[in-house]
């Protein structure tokens, strides 16, 4: 059995324990590199609603230059990591060195997984924050963990965590869509410049 003192001093151990992983997690999702990984993995899932031009532009405007420096943080060290360096050794048969197989799926799909796990180790304002909106939480949401609102027995609580977690994923990757589409455009428009425009004098 445990006393008052006890109990406060574990809660107070969880609290800090949740705001470490807050704060990793923060640094996760401002990782463009990742960020631009997990989109990949998003946009050409069957019911993203992005089509072959989408997932072209993806491609070769976040995909590529990406998969060459992605890094992660781990939630429950801090470390940083290479996402992709990591994905291979993980992938060793056995352990026995250079025996790995791994997928540029998995690859992405670890990307994915990191970020969705990442925005559950977040407070709703966190997660509001970063897709800029300015709204004013409610009272009952204010401070509160998206994992506490997982666990919770109320079942409102949880099935407003899977909802706020699944459409933020559908705003970044749609926002990561549209950037990539954008660097397209301005290949485009850089192409018919070299077509009809005159040479820049130096």
């Amino acid at each position: 059995m445990t006393n008052g003192y006890d109990s406060e001093a574990n809660g107070k151990v969880k609290q800090e324990v949740k705001a470490k992983k807050r704060e990793i997690a923060l640094k996760n999702l401002g990782a463009d590199k990742l960020s631009n990984l997990a989109v990949a993995f998003f946009a050409q899932q069957e019911n993203s609603g992005f089509g072959k031009i989408d997932n072209d532009s993806v491609e070769q405007f976040l995909y590529g230059p990406s998969l060459r420096e992605a890094d992660a943080y781990n939630l429950e060290t801090g470390d940083k990591s290479s996402l992709v360096y990591d994905s291979l050794v993980g992938s060793r048969h056995e352990g026995k060195r250079y025996s790995g197989q791994v997928s540029e799926y998995e690859i992405i799909k670890t990307a994915a997984m990191i970020k969705q796990e990442s925005l559950t180790a977040l407070k709703v304002e966190d997660l509001m924050n970063l897709t800029g909106s300015k709204l004013n939480i409610k009272a009952g949401y204010q401070n509160k963990y998206i994992s506490d609102l997982i666990a919770s027995e109320n079942k409102e609580d949880k099935k407003l965590a899977e909802i706020l977690v699944g459409v933020s994923m559908n705003y970044f990757t749609t926002r990561g869509v549209s950037k990539a589409l954008d660097f397209m455009a301005e290949e485009i428009r850089g192409g018919l410049e070299k077509l009809v425009g005159e040479e820049q004098k130096k």
